[in-house]
């Protein structure tokens, strides 16, 4: 799979909900995003690993200033 494809999708999608999901199966809640943009919506799930075994963790860092002013 072309992971930088698949990531890359998500640009100028902007966060609009966020919820804790468990199921029978998994060791952790899944953290959720609820994201959106234009007419699609998507929920942006975190997992631990690529089988869905639990939840993940993202890393929220300040972006480094010249990548932040190349994404805006």
């Amino acid at each position: 799979m072309n992971m930088h494809k698949y990531y890359t999708q998500l640009i100028g999608f902007k966060i609009e909900d966020f919820r804790f999901e468990t199921d029978e199966y998994s060791l952790e809640p899944f953290p959720v995003f609820t994201v959106s943009k234009g007419g699609e919506t998507l929920d942006l799930t975190l997992s631990m690993d690529s089988e869905g075994n639990g939840g993940g963790f993202a890393f929220i860092e300040t972006a480094p200033q010249e990548k932040a002013v190349k994404n805006a």
